[in-house]
């Protein structure tokens, strides 16, 4: 086995969505409290403390996980090369290796069992039954994360104040707003930072109440109504430069050729999608507006292209985590002959598997926020068109596997289903086009049920319970694969 591995996964941590928790959480807003008023660099010191004390175990639970789950594959890959090595030697046409009982073999499965399990549970995964441990000596585990925030001088992550930022729009206030805000700053600076700073609209909403109570009486109800306002400004102020500074946004506008998305990105003033996008996945966003400019849209249009891009991006994540979430939950089915991918706007079917009764099954994701649906055109009207191209994309890529290894030698299921799958759609074809259209439904599902091919309908990052009776008749069903996925608000900071 392999020593500890260091991962860091704390690095990848976002620091809005770390002081975000905090702030919706009461137990870390009192330890932030209690922090801020033991130490001279106060609120600011304490919000840095509390981010680096989350991304340091993070990166310990993590590195405990990633190298259990590491030695546990590990394991798994030595007992399926022990249990191949037997069945090759047996296949051969020898005997039991020479100190190999029968009853070896069915102790490996047994162990490559209870290590697939429990690989699949995280808690499981890293401590067993026993308490989750980071360290043999808790206060020196205290220390060293203390040391280790004083060796980095109170900066954790990537979290740097954008104080210009912030300065810039204090200036821009009108000066009835900002004699509000000096006025609350005398009186209760660590409570005006921290409904400044808050991450969320929940946290403002608290903080905000929090700065209230503390000032009641000591403010005009005018001065508060002008306070809070001048809060609001100033935290859009400081969440966007948190999100984005100039030097960041340069180097993101130097990268796009295009001279109309450039022009529209740097004059958005859109830190949360736009911006965002340009900087992580250039490429990404230059395809999107290429395909907004093809469809109609302006150059000058930056709400428009917006809209497109959140619609684009929302729909397209959704399908993404619904076809995986929903591979991955499909127990009965045993071989996948079509897997997940992230090529969810293709045309065609979105999975393709064999269950464990040797049945196909030609699954359609539909994550959405429908609870019903009423239209599967993969599964109807495309069927035999996307039936006749899976069976041939299954045959093209076993011709390809024969071809890189002669000695190959395809699952005799993976060919029995690939032939059924050609029947159907011969036959689908033939009753589209014959008989009478009233019986054609239940004579499809008949030549369905006749070919064991199963059609069915997951909604793994969606809302979907329901199809119509029309489908019913086709022998379709719904199979909740995962727990509905809420989409984010439009607006928000």
């Amino acid at each position: 086995m392999t020593g500890p591995r260091r991962f860091r996964a704390g690095r990848f941590l976002d620091a809005a969505a770390v002081h975000a928790a905090a702030d919706a959480n009461p137990r870390l807003r009192r330890f932030m409290r209690t922090i801020a008023e033991h130490s001279e660099a106060g609120e600011v010191r304490s919000r840095r403390l509390l981010e680096h004390l989350i991304r340091r175990i993070v990166d310990d639970v993590g590195d405990l996980h990633l190298g259990n789950a590491l030695n546990r594959l590990e394991r798994i890959a030595v007992l399926r090369d022990n249990i191949a090595a037997i069945l090759d030697h047996v296949l051969e046409g020898g005997t039991l290796p020479e100190g190999v009982r029968v009853a070896t073999l069915g102790e490996y499965f047994d162990q490559l069992s209870t290590e697939m399990r429990e690989l699949s549970r995280p808690r499981e995964g890293i401590v067993g039954d026993a308490p989750l441990r980071l360290a043999d000596d808790s206060a020196a585990y205290a220390d060293s994360l203390l040391r280790d925030f004083d060796a980095g001088g109170g900066a954790a992550g990537r979290h740097v104040e954008p104080t210009a930022i912030v300065g810039d729009a204090l200036r821009a206030m009108p000066a009835d707003r900002q004699a509000a805000l000096r006025r609350a700053a005398e009186l209760e600076p660590a409570a005006l930072w921290h409904a400044v700073a808050a991450e969320s609209e929940a946290g403002k909403r608290a903080a905000v109440a929090d700065l209230e109570t503390r000032l009641g009486g000591r403010l005009t109800p005018d001065e508060l109504a002008r306070l809070r306002t001048a809060v609001d400004d100033l935290g859009r102020a400081r969440s966007r430069g948190l999100q984005m500074s100039e030097a960041r946004l340069a180097q993101a506008l130097a990268r796009i050729a295009d001279p109309d998305l450039r022009a529209l990105v740097a004059g958005t003033g859109d830190v949360w999608l736009t911006q965002q996008l340009a900087v992580h996945n250039p490429e990404a966003l230059a395809t999107l507006w290429r395909r907004f400019r093809e469809r109609g849209g302006r150059a000058d249009d930056s709400a428009g292209f917006r809209a497109y891009l959140r619609h684009d991006m929302v729909t397209y994540g959704r399908g993404v985590l619904g076809e995986y979430s929903a591979a991955f939950s499909l127990s009965s089915i045993e071989l996948f002959l079509k897997g997940p991918d992230a090529n969810v706007k293709v045309a065609g079917t979105d999975l393709v598997g064999i269950g464990h009764d040797g049945w196909v099954w030609l699954i359609d994701d539909k994550s959405h926020r429908a609870p019903s649906v009423g239209g599967v055109s993969a599964l109807t009207d495309n069927l035999v068109t996307n039936l006749r191209r899976d069976a041939a994309d299954f045959r093209d890529a076993i011709a390809r596997l024969q071809r890189d290894d002669p000695g190959f030698t395809p699952d005799p299921r993976i060919l029995d289903a690939i032939s059924r799958m050609e029947d159907a759609a011969a036959e689908i074809d033939r009753i589209n086009r014959r008989g009478s259209a009233s019986t054609r439904p239940a004579r499809i599902s008949a030549a369905l049920q006749e070919r064991r091919l199963r059609l069915r309908v997951t909604s793994a990052a969606g809302e979907v319970r329901e199809i119509t009776q029309a489908l019913r008749d086709l022998g379709l069903a719904v199979e909740p694969t995962g727990t509905p996925v809420p989409l984010p608000p439009t607006g928000g900071r």
